[in-house]
């Protein structure tokens, strides 16, 4: 044989599924931290503000994990030299007369950025994690949630807009 390669088998650490959970991180089948996208955004994650470097995203080598490490480092400057951090302008807002507290609105937010509010039995946004999807304002049976800018009335003007154009 021209060439022997030997190599130990790597697999996710054991407590990855529950960082994985507190950070709300995709994983790959293997276990690992998933990018958000492989060749466009390498060290980020779907979560803003989380990075990945070394192992966490599989197995690599020592001068990848640095580098990798840098960028990581690098995307993490950016906000803090600009001095603050912006939010999503359109966010889902619950009108707490008309909620129920039924809960479908937080089964289909992909971002969980909907929780109960036990005291006063409704739903709460946090404005943070939501990013204006709106998957919740469509699931809502009581029709409780609005996302800004995106009221029933703007987007129907839409809507007639893009008929009669």
């Amino acid at each position: 044989a021209d060439l022997v390669v030997l190599a130990v088998g790597m697999v996710a650490r054991g407590d990855a599924g529950e960082v994985a959970g507190l950070l709300r991180l995709p994983r790959s089948g293997d276990g690992f931290f998933l990018e958000a996208h492989p060749k466009l955004r390498p060290v980020e994650t779907v979560v803003e503000g989380v990075y990945l470097a070394g192992c966490c995203q599989g197995p690599k080598d020592i001068p990848d994990a640095i580098a990798q490490a840098k960028a990581a480092a690098s995307s993490a400057m950016i906000p803090l030299v600009r001095g603050r951090v912006g939010v999503e302008a359109a966010t889902a807002t619950v009108e707490e007369e008309i909620c129920s507290g039924c809960g479908v609105c937080q089964q289909v937010c992909v971002y969980e950025a909907l929780s109960l509010n036990e005291r006063r039995g409704v739903m709460i946004v946090n404005k943070v994690l939501c990013k204006g999807c709106g998957a919740c304002a469509v699931a809502c049976p009581s029709g409780a949630i609005r996302v800004s800018h995106f009221t029933p009335a703007q987007v129907l003007a839409q809507a007639e807009a893009l008929v009669y154009a």
